[in-house]
């Protein structure tokens, strides 16, 4: 009896871990299964990301691009993406990039869908300092420049320049930071070999601004700017040709749209209580201080200095020491500079409120080593309110730029099922 009983403990416990080691082995295989299938799963919607990403540089090279383009991958990647660039709502570019990849048991495809923004004409006043030629200028040690920085050309440094916005320039930066002397600090990092932004080829847009509604002069004259009472807007310029005052302009009047221009050489001084732009087809003279009446964040006084060849610093007893310009400056063929940099002493700081735009850079002081001996050492803060597009002087230049901004981006997530 006792022996039969054993047999059967035997046999019972036998089949017992028979069915626990099947049981083992299936929740093995399938555990097995969920992560191999979870891994595809993670896979694919990467792979779908990395898809959209590579479109979004093949876009950037060449907005007017439409196709599509398919990669199959084998290395850290097992799968293939496609990306197709289509026209979208509005006419605007629209991305799509879908996924391919092999799990356990199915086929995975995840999507990303990206739209873009319109874009047209933005301001030059968005940058704080832009150039198309740096020539052999330098950033030395005690520049500080507040705001975006960009070169189509190559960026020269020496010593210990602060940049506190993110620096960009097309070709390069001269001798690598870090190298060579170039201790700058980039606050916010910086990028070369990007794309280049094209100048207006003339300014007839705020010459004929000048000509219909503004003012308009032949020769040279000088515009002295004069604020007003303790209200907003109702500043005033006086504008001479030599000792001659010739005329007299009300800037906040409903009959004047903000630009007053000449053919000639125009000086410029005072203080704005308005807004704007004074423009040159030859040279403009900053011969002492041009200051806002209202130098607070909510201000709405704005200026625009535009000449076709130069802004110049006058080398005058008024400049001697320090200089303040409040403007955003803008030189399309030529350069804005300080007379006679490189003659005389040093002349203190010249400080900037505003943003400076020029065709080729020109110099405001020379240096030894890191130490400035003649001239301006510089200190350019931007003008904060100048980076909402829709503030800037009356007509001040823009540039096209055919890059799109991304207003939305969609990932479709697959959720893998784990039975």
């Amino acid at each position: 009896m006792g022996g039969k009983v054993a047999i059967i403990y035997v046999v019972g416990f036998a089949v017992l871990l028979g069915y626990v080691s099947t049981s083992l082995n299936t929740i093995a295989n399938r555990s097995q299964g969920n992560v191999s299938t979870y891994a595809a799963s993670a896979e694919s919607h990467n792979l779908a990301i990395t898809g959209a990403n590579a479109g979004l540089a093949r876009l950037y090279q060449d907005t007017s691009w439409r196709g599509t383009q398919t990669q199959t991958l084998s290395n850290a990647f097992h799968g293939s993406f496609t990306y197709t660039a289509m026209n979208g709502p509005g006419g605007l570019p629209m991305l799509r990039s879908i996924s391919r990849v092999s799990g356990p048991d199915q086929i995975l495809q995840d999507t990303v869908e990206v739209l873009f923004g319109g874009t047209g004409v933005q301001s030059f006043s968005l940058f704080a300092w832009m150039s198309n030629f740096e020539g052999n200028v330098f950033w030395i040690t005690g520049d500080t420049v507040w705001g975006r920085v960009h070169s189509n050309g190559m960026v020269h440094m020496s010593g210990t320049p602060t940049f506190m916005e993110k620096v960009t320039t097309s070709k390069g930066i001269d001798p690598k930071p870090g190298t060579g002397g170039n201790d700058a600090t980039f606050k916010k990092g910086f990028e070369t070999g990007v794309a280049e932004i094209q100048f207006p080829i003339d300014l007839s847009a705020v010459a004929n601004a000048a000509k219909s509604g503004g003012r308009s002069y032949t020769g040279n004259v000088q515009v002295k700017l004069f604020g007003g009472t303790s209200a907003s807007g109702d500043g005033y310029a006086l504008v001479y040709s030599g000792a001659t005052k010739i005329d007299s302009i009300f800037i906040g009047s409903g009959s004047f749209n903000g630009v007053i221009g000449a053919t000639g050489n125009v000086d410029v001084s005072g203080t704005l209580d308005g807004k704007l732009s004074v423009y040159s087809a030859n040279e403009i003279g900053v011969v002492n201080d041009i200051l806002y009446e209202d130098r607070t964040s909510g201000s709405d006084d704005i200026l625009g200095l535009v000449a076709e060849k130069s802004v110049v610093v006058a080398d005058n007893t008024a400049n001697a020491s320090d200089c303040h310009i409040d403007a955003s400056i803008f030189v399309r063929s030529g350069s804005f500079g300080a007379e006679d940099y490189n003659k005389g002493g040093t002349r203190g700081r010249l400080y900037i409120n505003g943003s400076i735009v020029q065709d080729t850079r020109g110099a405001v002081g020379t240096f030894s080593g890191s130490k400035i001996k003649t001239g301006y050492l510089k200190s350019y803060t931007y003008d904060q309110r100048l980076s909402d597009p829709t503030f800037r002087p009356p007509f001040y230049p823009g540039f096209f730029t055919q890059t799109y901004s991304i207003s939305s981006w969609w990932e479709s997530v697959h959720v893998p099922r784990f039975d």
